[in-house]
């Protein structure tokens, strides 16, 4: 009791205003109440559909051979720190905006509101992390292809992954008992008027702005070195049609190669577009608008606040989900694995008596240089071995699409040997 009454004193303690996800001053009850219960589930749904999301594809790694691959594993591990932020922002909603705001009931005290404000607060700066060791990932992979695996190797990684983990939320941890009369140290962690200030804030915002930048520069230096390959090969390819006088092939060589730079740069455009559509409305909020910020709290009506406030919540949670999409659901390794898991799954829970060949999913290889407005149809030469070994017979007469390979409701069966299938 005296030590908290000398904190009191010393510190000069008052009881300050609950803070909230939604950073709200003063609003109507009643029609806080509604606004709350109505929309703020809808943050919560988005955030169980990131998690699963998430989920399906840290499950899938079972599936996947090993050795995964640098790109994959970074990949992986940032779905792990999506699933994560998803956890983190659906609990906060739930126990920091739905709960006490929307039906007056506190089931968290101030200091464990505080830890979870801190790890999530980690968990972004984790996410930031990872999109940047993937943007160098890809870009020593283009400048010095020849040196990537001795440079990037899975103990290099681990080791840089394991720091992104842990150093983010054990220094906002750190930092939050070390403020003089507030966060740990004010009495009940009732202080945390530091939260809504312009020191704390413009640092914060700062490093995601600066993670945001370096993806930019590397991500054009990258868009630059290969259109300088792409230029090179072209160059190249055509010198040597003159000589080989072999034009039909230089141009279908030609017509595949801008077909993939093409979509690289889709690729590339996808992730700094997501990035800044995703984060940057968050970010410059978050920098603008605090007590002592350009722009006060009472910046606008309670309606317009709380659109804002949604609105920018929406586009962070969808971040995270988009965020597999780009860097672990395009890669064929996890297209793969996800359709093997759906086909165990399919045996065990329909109790199908054929044994479904897991392996055997290895042996296809995936077309990705269709376009996608289009089903593109592909020869596939069949390679059938016979008794006779030295008897081998080609066909060239089945034709399929493109799509039938990604049909889940074909499973190969055990000792049903599919065709080994190459793409021209």
């Amino acid at each position: 009791m005296e030590t908290t009454n000398s904190v009191n004193d010393q510190c000069n303690y008052t009881e300050p205003v609950t803070n909230n996800t939604w950073e709200k001053d003063t609003l109507d009850n009643e029609y806080s109440h509604f606004l709350y219960i109505t929309f703020t589930p809808v943050l919560i749904l988005l955030c169980v559909f990131s998690i699963v999301f998430n989920v399906i594809l840290l499950l899938s790694v079972i599936w996947i051979r090993r050795p995964l691959s640098p790109t994959l594993y970074i990949s992986l591990s940032l779905a792990g720190t999506d699933l994560y932020t998803s956890f983190l922002l659906g609990l906060g909603h739930t126990f920091n905006s739905l709960l006490p705001v929307g039906f007056q009931v506190y089931l968290m005290d101030m200091c464990t509101i505080l830890g979870l404000e801190a790890l999530r607060l980690g968990a972004i700066v984790t996410t930031a992390g990872h999109l940047i060791m993937l943007a160098f990932n890809h870009y020593i992979g283009i400048l010095r292809p020849l040196h990537y695996p001795a440079t990037v190797t899975h103990g290099t990684v681990t080791v840089v992954l394991f720091f992104l983990w842990t150093l983010p939320p054990s220094f906002l941890f750190a930092y939050f008992h070390m403020i003089p009369c507030q966060a740990f140290q004010s009495p009940q962690c009732k202080l945390i008027d530091f939260l809504k200030e312009s020191k704390f804030r413009s640092t914060f915002s700062a490093v995601l702005f600066a993670a945001l930048t370096i993806m930019g520069i590397v991500y054009y230096h990258i868009f630059i070195l290969v259109k300088k390959h792409q230029a090179s090969r072209l160059l190249y390819k055509q010198s040597g049609s003159v000589h080989s006088n072999k034009p039909n092939q230089v141009r279908r060589q030609a017509e595949s190669q801008q077909s993939k730079n093409e979509k690289a740069l889709y690729t590339t455009l996808i992730i700094v577009g997501s990035v800044v559509v995703g984060w940057m409305p968050a970010c410059l909020q978050y920098y603008l608008i605090c007590t002592d910020c350009i722009i006060q709290p009472d910046w606008g009506s309670l309606t317009v606040k709380f659109y804002t406030y949604f609105a920018t919540n929406c586009l962070v949670i969808l971040k995270s989900a988009v965020n597999s999409y780009i860097y672990a659901a395009r890669m064929q390794e996890i297209q793969v694995a996800i359709r093997k898991m759906y086909c165990t799954l399919k045996q065990k829970l329909c109790g199908f008596d054929d044994e479904i060949d897991v392996i055997g999913f290895d042996q296809y290889k995936y077309s990705r240089s269709s376009a996608k407005s289009r089903r593109t149809v592909i020869c596939r030469i069949s390679v059938q071995h016979h008794k006779d070994e030295n008897s081998i017979e080609i066909n060239q007469d089945n034709i399929i699409n493109d799509h039938e390979l990604t049909n889940f409701s074909a499973c190969p069966k055990k000792n049903e040997t599919p065709n080994m299938v190459t793409y021209l």
